[in-house]
This record gives C-alpha cells, sequence and structure tokens, in this order.
C-alpha cells in the first residue's frame, strides 16, 4: 500500500481543498448533536475525525 498517496495532499489542490472542506462542515453539521453537549474535548475529537474522512472520502473522489 503506499502510504503517501494517502498522507498528501490531492492534485489539484483547490479541489482537494475544497472538497474537504465541503466534507468536514457536513460531517461538523450531521453530528452536532453528539458532540454538541459533550463539550469543546468532544468537539475538538468530532473535528478531527471530520477531518480525517473528509480527507479519505477526496482522496478516493479524486482518484477516478
Amino acid at each position: 500500500m503506499n502510504m503517501k498517496f494517502w498522507l498528501t495532499a490531492g492534485e489539484p489542490r483547490p479541489r482537494y481543498a475544497l472538497l474537504v472542506a465541503i466534507g468536514v462542515v457536513i460531517m461538523m453539521s450531521l453530528t452536532y448533536p453528539i458532540w454538541q453537549p459533550g463539550g469543546p474535548g468532544m468537539a475538538a475529537f468530532a473535528a478531527v475525525t471530520a477531518t480525517i474522512i473528509s480527507h479519505v472520502s477526496a482522496k478516493l473522489i479524486m482518484r477516478r
């Protein structure tokens, strides 16, 4: 498995950044009822998780 592929940003970068940003906004809005009562720690965990999921999905979308 090529780890460099998963650990670097996709090309072209503006499209990758847009896909990740949209994914993070959607994930954070969908999981708001879960992380909002949990406070800042839970919100930070949800943000990191949303960023990772958005990165992977953007890479898979751009791979085609």
